[in-house]
């Protein structure tokens, strides 16, 4: 009867691993879960989304880099033709989706096409919580 047990309380805690898996954490915010779609051969462009939680000091993300594109710009919500914004500022007091149709980051200069099920390094520098170096997920979210 231990066997089983054991069994589960691992596939328990593996379970719980690969749900903390996609949350980085800075002090006072949480980075979570950061992904995009697949894209096709030759695409330049692509977009990242995810969600800002648990805000308990306002920061700024200033830059982002990743050898995936030649530069991360940040994009508010409306026409793709508008200017990038400089940064993306994220307020204390509740939750911020960076989503499809809303803020989001914006790979310019895929190096790759991005593919389903994997998964791609990227750094974010916050002006006051400095680093982040997160993995954006291709397709799962």
């Amino acid at each position: 009867m231990k066997f089983p047990r054991l069994c589960l309380a691992l596939a328990l805690l593996g379970a719980a691993a690969v749900a903390d898996a996609h949350e980085y954490y800075l002090p006072g915010l949480t980075f979570v879960h950061p992904w995009a779609e697949p894209t096709a051969p030759g695409a330049t462009s692509a977009p990242v989304y995810f969600t800002v939680e648990a805000v308990s000091k306002g920061d700024k993300l200033v830059k982002v880099v990743t050898p995936l594109a030649e530069k991360v710009e940040f994009r508010d919500a409306g026409p793709a033709s508008k200017p990038p914004l400089k940064s993306l500022s994220i307020q204390p007091g509740g939750d911020t989706e960076f989503t499809e149709g809303k803020r989001h980051l914006l790979l310019q200069g895929l190096k790759m096409p991005l593919q389903w099920g994997r998964s791609y390094e990227m750094t974010l520098m916050f002006e006051k919580g400095g680093p982040l170096q997160v993995m954006v997920s291709v397709g799962a979210h």
